[in-house]
This record gives C-alpha cells, structure tokens and sequence, in this order.
C-alpha cells in the first residue's frame, strides 16, 4: 500500500546504508589498500493505486496510476585503486597493476585483500597486523637478509653467501573484484558474484607486478565522499521531515474521522 510515512522510513533506511558506506570510506582514507566502498541507490518498482478505466466524478480515468513506493540500495560494492606509497620496509609490498594478495586466515579459510602491509612473524613468514599468513606461504631464514623482486620470487641471502630463493609470491586474479565479500580486518571472500580467484605469478597475464618497500594507498577520495556526505545527510534530513509530515497527516485525518 501507498504511505508516504514507509516511503520517507524507507528513505531514512536506505540513506542510513549510504552513510555508512561514506563514513567507512572517511575513516578508512589512510588505511593500505582499503577498496573504496561505492553505495547506489534506485527507485523501489512502482505501485499501482488507480487501474485504467475507471469512473471518477463522470469521467473515465483512462490511463493506470502507478507511484513509486521508495528507494532501494541497489549496490554497496568495493572499487580498489592503484595508488601506491613507499614505506621503507622491505616486507610491505605493493601490487602495480591488477591482483589480490591470497592470505590464510586461522581457521585455514582463504581471503583476499590489496593490503600488502606485511612483515615477518617468529617463523619467518609474511604476515598481514591481523596474523593472517601470506599463501602460498614463504620462509625467510631468520637472520638472511632478504628482497622481494617484480614477478614475485623471494631472494634470501646469507652475509657473504650466495643469494637463493626462498619462494615465489603469487596474485590471485579475480573476474569481478566489486562481487567479493568483505569479512573485515581488509579482507575478502569469494562468492557467486565475484568467480573463482585463478593464482598466477606477478607479471603474466594480466596481473601486475610486485613493489617491495611499498603499499597500494586507501582508493577513497576524501573530495567526492565528503560531497556525497552532504547529498546523504541532507536526503536523510528531508526523509525524516517526510515521516514527520506523513504522522500530521495521518493525526488530522483521524482526527476528523472522528
């Protein structure tokens, strides 16, 4: 049923998921390779309150009345950016072009991220701030000095020895990057949307290649989120007027009802 109180609840719903998104965005600015969350809205189907044909006053009402009964979200997807930063650290690394870094999770599940703020755990593994480990795993001896080359191999070296690999860091090339699921923490999952995640080596195909002692910048733009903050803001406001409107509206009424 038409009600112009659901439709302004509905508004200040949806608007509520798009601040969000923009207040995510904000907060997450300076955070590596944080994938830009962008929210659309789009109108709800439209309702039919007058059918064709009908009598009114001694007219025929010829053509149907349809209104719209609302917004809906119609997406709130990640859009990852390829900026990148130096850091200095060796063991933070950068993709320059397409590509996910493949990490393990504790419970041993697979997830996905841009986020190469890595660095070397007890055991010499690479590791994300949250303890998730860089899969396939590579060891660097404790001690060895090590470099993280373009295609990925990871070169170690002993103080006066000969350099040798030590392992070889893969990207994993999703089709559809905006279908993942974020599960927090800057990570992702996979889901129908999104496809399977094929493991290549840095460089071939269309994976892009591997920059140590660097990060991929957050992919939020501070200008446009804060003007779609005010747009947000402002839809949310009017929303809430519409739902204070509709309540007069529907009290009146009563009123005279009785």
């Amino acid at each position: 049923m038409f009600s112009v109180m659901n439709i302004g609840a509905n508004g200040i719903n949806v608007q509520s998921q798009v601040l969000n998104a923009l207040s995510s965005n904000i907060a997450n600015a300076n955070t590596p390779g944080y994938g830009e969350r962008i929210a659309t809205t789009g109108s709800m189907a439209a309702n039919l309150v007058r059918p064709a044909g009908v009598s009114f006053g001694g007219q025929v009402l010829g053509p149907n009345l349809s209104l719209v009964g609302g917004v809906t979200l119609v997406s709130d997807v990640p859009e990852f950016g390829n900026a990148i930063v130096p850091s200095g650290q060796v063991s933070n690394l950068a993709i320059e072009g397409n590509g996910f870094f493949t990490v393990s999770l504790p419970g041993g599940q697979l997830a996905y991220t841009r986020a190469g703020n890595f660095t070397l755990d007890a055991n010499g593994e690479l590791v994300l701030p949250t303890g998730a480990k860089l899969f396939p795993p590579v060891n660097v001896p404790f001690g060895d000095t090590y470099n993280v080359e373009a295609n990925g191999t990871v070169m170690v070296q002993r103080a006066g020895g000969t350099p040798q690999k030590a392992g070889q860091i893969q990207l994993a090339m999703i089709a559809n990057p905006q279908g993942l699921l974020d599960v927090g923490n800057n990570l992702y999952t996979l889901s129908a949307a999104s496809g399977p995640a094929t493991m290549v080596t840095p460089g071939t195909a269309t994976a892009g290649t591997l920059v140590s002692g660097s990060l991929n910048q957050s992919s939020t733009n501070l200008a446009t989120n804060l003007v779609d903050l005010i747009q947000a803001e402002t839809v949310y406001n009017l929303s809430a007027k519409v739902v204070t409107v509709g309540e007069a509206v529907t009290k009146a009424t009563t009123n005279l009802q009785v």
